[in-house]
């Protein structure tokens, strides 16, 4: 991408890195669900949305340093503004390029099926009762 990138042509980049975005978030919690016991899901899928908002806010404070300090002077322009999102561009495409090789170190687990319900009790035998003649 650059400056004279078109609105489609950006539209479709993005689209590729939101599709891209939203199957690893479903992953992510799919494993992190599998992996813990059931009585753990709760707490599970509590860590997985800390960790991801956590990494979320740091990475926009990170992204932007590095926007900001790639920006040629202190002038928002079309060029500086495209080498700033290029820089972003590169770094997050190194980052996911380790994020995809860590993914191949993660142990597979087969996913559980349906939760057992208890077995249904009979009810107890009651007493005949002794009717009144």
């Amino acid at each position: 991408m650059g400056a004279g990138t078109g609105r489609v042509a950006t539209g479709a980049f993005m689209a590729v890195v939101g599709a891209g975005l939203g199957f690893t978030m479903q992953m992510t919690m799919t494993i992190a669900q599998n992996s813990v016991e059931m009585r753990d899901l709760g707490a599970a899928s509590a860590a997985v949305t800390l960790f991801r908002t956590l990494g979320g806010s740091l990475a926009v404070a990170v992204f932007g340093a590095l926007f900001s300090r790639s920006m040629p002077g202190s002038h928002l322009t079309a060029a500086g503004t495209a080498e700033g999102t290029r820089h972003i561009f590169l770094v997050a495409a190194a980052l996911c390029a380790v994020a995809f090789v860590a993914s191949l170190l993660v142990k597979e687990v087969p996913l559980r099926g349906k939760p057992t319900a208890p077995a249904a009790q009979e009810p107890a035998p009651t007493a005949p009762t002794a009717s009144a003649s």
